[in-house]
């Protein structure tokens, strides 16, 4: 029994060896930069954690985000267009780069704002 508990725990320990930096680099393969949808939309990631929404050259939303893995976690901090009532500041997407093009996906979030302007169109990175 002692073996068989000594090989589970190795088991483990190579599972995580693989998983965890698998996910750094998912995280490390987000396309930071600017995109554009929405006409004159534009959401920019400085890769450094922070964002910004602009609507034309007017700033609507700045906020904080985080990768892990597949997922984008974005937290509004102020603006216009800043959700930032109670339950609604942070929401939860999947993202996907593909051909300069950013499609994000809701996971979770309830400010509909949001999820009105991440998720109905892909956002493009200027040629």
């Amino acid at each position: 029994m002692r073996k068989y508990n000594q090989y589970l725990r190795s088991l483990g320990q190579v599972a995580c060896g693989l998983i965890l930096p698998l996910s750094a680099a998912l995280a490390a393969d987000f396309p930071t930069g600017a995109y554009t949808a929405h006409e004159h939309v534009t959401l920019t990631f400085d890769g450094k954690g922070q964002f910004q929404v602009n609507d034309g050259k007017a700033t609507q939303v700045t906020g904080h985000y985080a990768i892990k893995g597949n997922q984008l976690k974005m937290t509004d901090k102020e603006g216009p267009w800043a959700c930032t009532k109670a339950g609604e500041q942070t929401g939860t997407y999947t993202w996907k780069y593909v051909n300069s093009a950013l499609t994000l996906t809701k996971v979770a979030d309830h400010c509909e704002a949001r999820v009105g302007t991440l998720a109905t169109a892909p956002w493009k990175q200027p040629s």
